[in-house]
């Protein structure tokens, strides 16, 4: 009897045709015994590592690398280890919705820790095909795929419910991150909110000042978004970037949930509310919940706003354009509310980029590219009407076609051009490359 090589050739030349029996055969031949024999060691080294005295820590990075098995910020050695158990298995299903899914899932968990459980957590939505949108979407209740056999709730929509920019190109796809809101404990019941001032973001971007363009520092405002909140308690720096969820108000645009931009003291907070609402003396209901994985930047003008992680490169400068002979900078389209940037490491978004497959290291089966990655904190539960859903339709909670760009920069905070449902969404750049379709990459 052979050695399993000697069987792999005899087993190869009984069957091939009679130019693979010949020198160039012999170099295809080896290509494959040398691919068979690296995938079968590394499947070996994946099983040992769990034996004692077998392997070590640090080969997990190694033997995870050519199939994206990244660990989880939360997830454990224990629980990467044992994926890592079924890595050759994991790689038959490299590119596969199963396979990204089981990945994704295995290296958010934990992050969003006390979400109802049957709340939609991630999705993958292709939605190019003019008649059909599949959806897969893993709720937080979801057992794991890679290791308990859970599976995502596919959903498949005729005709389609999504349709980004009016282009059919059926190898482009989506990942939706849904962010929930999760309450921090603080809350009452005598709240009032002062006056509505106005944003410091006017509607006209400038004037022509003797041929030359001046930007505006006066004029309309394009909301009264700034509100003082009084009658809270406990309150903190920590509670900057938290959202203050308010009831109970006869204006039902105190009833709403906006971000806290500003402590002023133990007791009142700077919040922006898009309704720009009038003095309200209440008492109001009111609770303070947060994103504790992936949360809104602070608005546009906020004290102290950041630049998010949203995108892998800073999008091209606005420089402008010639208007009857002056040249002025391209006005920016504001949405009902201010612009947002993610507060988020732009280590996070680069590994998700990662998993879903480039640029450069990507899956196996490449026939997919993600559009965007879009970071949702208005998913809701999933329902008719709730944004980003299967049960959703086009124009109400999904895209109509009408998307357009993405946005641009706008004083470091990234400004989305067009919105769903909310005025926090963002949408960050996905793998931006069609890694072997038919034809380029069009966007």
């Amino acid at each position: 009897m052979g050695t399993p090589a000697t069987n792999f050739r005899e087993t190869f030349y009984s069957k091939a045709p009679p130019w693979l029996r010949t020198g160039v055969g012999e170099k295809f031949l080896y290509t494959l015994e040398l691919s068979r024999d690296l995938l079968v060691e590394k499947a070996v080294q994946a099983v040992k590592i769990r034996f004692p005295g077998q392997g070590d820590v640090s080969q997990l990075p190694y033997l995870a690398f050519d199939r994206q098995l990244l660990q989880g910020p939360a997830e454990s050695d224990a629980s990467f280890t044992a994926r890592l158990r079924g890595a050759f298995a994991a790689w038959g299903l490299a590119g596969s919705r199963v396979g990204l899914l089981s990945q994704l899932q295995a290296y958010l968990q934990n992050l969003q820790p006390g979400v109802t459980s049957t709340l939609p957590e991630i999705a993958l939505v292709g939605g190019c095909d003019p008649t059909i949108t599949t959806w897969d979407v893993v709720r937080f209740d979801t057992p794991s795929i890679a290791l308990d056999g859970g599976l995502p709730a596919r959903t498949t929509k005729l005709p389609s419910n999504w349709d980004w920019d009016g282009k059919s190109i059926p190898w482009r796809a989506w990942l939706i991150l849904y962010m929930a809101l999760v309450p921090t404990g603080q809350s009452g019941s005598a709240a009032q909110t002062g006056a509505a001032q106005p944003s410091a973001c006017f509607t006209s971007p400038g004037q022509n000042v003797n041929g030359v363009w001046v930007p505006a520092t006066s004029g309309t405002p394009v909301n009264y978004p700034w509100i003082v909140v009084t009658g809270l308690s406990g309150i903190t720096g920590e509670n900057v970037g938290q959202w203050l969820t308010m009831s109970g108000s006869t204006n039902p645009g105190n009833n709403t949930t906006a971000p806290i931009v500003e402590v002023l003291s133990g007791s009142s907070v700077l919040i922006a509310n898009p309704n720009g609402v009038a003095f309200d003396a209440g008492p109001l209901t009111w609770s303070i919940g947060e994103y504790p994985f992936i949360g809104p930047g602070p608005v546009w003008g906020a004290p102290g706003f950041i630049l998010g992680g949203g995108e892998a490169s800073p999008p091209p400068v606005d420089t402008g354009s010639n208007v009857n002979g002056t040249w002025k900078p391209t006005a920016v389209g504001f949405a009902p509310s201010l612009s947002w940037g993610l507060d988020v490491s732009a280590d996070v978004i680069a590994s998700l980029r990662q998993i879903v497959g480039g640029p450069g290291k990507g899956w196996k089966s490449a026939g997919t590219y993600y559009e965007s990655l879009i970071v949702a904190f208005d998913g809701g539960d999933g329902t008719a009407g709730n944004a980003y859903s299967p049960n959703s339709s086009e124009g109400s909670g999904n895209p109509d076609g009408t998307w357009g760009g993405h946005g641009k920069l706008v004083n470091g905070v990234w400004v989305p051009n067009r919105l769903v449902s909310s005025a926090y969404d963002a949408h960050c750049q996905g793998t931006g490359t069609w890694q072997a379709c038919s034809v380029p990459n069009l966007t």
